[in-house]
């Protein structure tokens, strides 16, 4: 049962508000959290173990609350506004330290809180609003993300510049704080009581399609992680660029997302499945391209189709939140982001500052989420969508038969451990009555 469209369109403006003056928050914190490590002399495999770290903190959090979402449903805004709050007051902290592990710890509170943040606001969403509604409310809540990051990244580009190398960060990141916490006033705003306790489906009715959507989603946000990771350090170190184009990267890579937002809102899942495939040039463009200035427009390229092909996975969970629930779409949702983090920190972590493998990397991982998208997801396969449906149960089915004997192996590589650790110990047992014995014959 679906809100009055009065009170659905105070919950999609209040919701568009918040994130007008969120994504320049997010600019000015997150959005130059690679620039700061790397201005502190943090290497790839620096940042990739703290991304790493912190994103696997989140995804036990975020497996923990989709087998309890309990803990969603009850007391949903006092639990929005804290962890709002929260996330912001720890990039005040973060800037005042350069130790690794300080900084670790720091980030993944910030990483937990931002993942209890926009599992409650999906769950808002999903909850109230119908699935046209939610393709409406997607691509205003990016376009107005992308007004007000392009505004926080013009900021934080011109103080990167002018400010004093060793104070400017600390300035940045608390006035995108400051910023921040007044995004949590418009939250408090919210009325939610319609959400308390609601009720959510126990059963999967299709778990194939949502195990094929949730792979692609992981695949292809694996790949813009990974270029997340390694871009600026490539463009500042490699390439000899200095800390504010990576800035200006971003800025520009900002604009062409609001403007993609509006482009792609209304496109069908075909025509997403076209920004997808040419976001998979991305990496190749980056790899050929030795002039720092040059990647501000290839990140205005990347980030258009960036955005046309995400939609995929925030529109297909709109049509799927009828049967699914919306309490698991919402947790599912982020729960793609943070485990595409920790397959892309993992990657920068292994391969550390090979550039090459590391772009190679990202661009096998948009390959293989067009593929997916091709064959598996019926929406936005290029194949006749009965098939595509077949070959969907052929992946889960594959995958759960996998699971079930990785399970069964490991419970009899456990028993024999535990049959020869048992045997080892009534040896020594043994022996040590026999060592005994011998003693006492010995001293009879």
């Amino acid at each position: 049962m679906w809100m009055k469209s009065e009170d659905s369109r105070k919950i999609a403006w209040a919701l568009t508000l918040e994130i007008l003056l969120a994504g320049a928050y997010v600019s000015l914190t997150r959005g130059l959290f690679i620039i700061y490590l790397t201005s502190i002399g943090y290497s790839v495999d620096s940042i990739s173990f703290v991304t790493l770290s912190s994103a696997l903190s989140s995804i036990i959090f975020g497996i923990l609350i989709y087998k309890r979402p309990n803990f969603i449903i009850r007391r949903i805004k006092a639990k929005l506004i804290t962890f709002h709050a929260l996330e912001r007051l720890t990039w005040m902290i973060i800037p005042l330290t350069q130790n690794l592990f300080t900084i670790l710890s720091l980030y993944s509170i910030q990483l937990v809180s931002s993942f209890l943040i926009n599992t409650f606001i999906s769950y808002i969403i999903y909850g109230s609003l119908t699935e046209d509604l939610i393709r409406d409310v997607t691509a205003k809540r990016s376009a107005a993300n992308g007004v007000s990051s392009i505004m926080g990244f013009l900021a934080g580009t011109a103080l990167l510049a002018f400010l004093p190398p060793e104070s400017k960060f600390k300035y940045i990141f608390i006035m995108g704080s400051l910023i921040g916490l007044v995004s949590t006033l418009i939250v408090a705003t919210l009325n939610v009581s319609h959400l308390e306790g609601k009720m959510f489906p126990e059963a999967v009715e299709e778990p194939e399609r949502i195990f094929s959507s949730s792979i692609f989603s992981i695949v292809f946000f694996s790949s813009g992680n990974i270029l997340g990771i390694v871009w600026a350090p490539y463009v500042i170190r490699y390439l000899g660029g200095a800390d504010y184009i990576a800035s200006l990267m971003s800025l520009a890579g900002t604009m062409s997302n609001s403007v993609a937002s509006l482009f792609w809102r209304r496109r069908s899942f075909k025509s997403l499945h076209f920004g997808l495939i040419a976001n998979a040039l991305g990496p190749i463009l980056i790899l050929v391209t030795p002039w720092p200035v040059a990647h501000v427009g290839i990140n205005i390229y990347t980030s258009f189709t960036y955005t046309g092909a995400s939609f995929i996975t925030a529109f297909l969970f709109a049509r799927y939140n009828r049967w699914f629930g919306a309490i698991k779409s919402g947790i599912l949702l982020v729960l793609f982001n943070s485990c595409a983090q920790l397959v892309a920190s993992i990657t920068g972590l292994l391969i550390k500052e090979n550039f090459i493998i590391l772009f190679l990397a990202a661009l096998s991982a948009k390959l293989a989420a067009s593929l997916l998208a091709s064959l598996t997801i019926p929406e936005t396969a290029l194949i006749p969508e009965n098939l595509a449906r077949t070959y969907s149960q052929i992946l889960y089915n594959s995958s759960l038969m996998g699971y079930q004997m990785g399970v069964e192996l490991s419970k009899e590589t456990i028993m024999m451990a535990l049959r020869f650790l048992a045997l080892l110990l009534t040896v020594i047992i043994l022996y040590m009555i026999y060592y005994i014995l011998w003693i006492l014959i010995n001293l009879g």
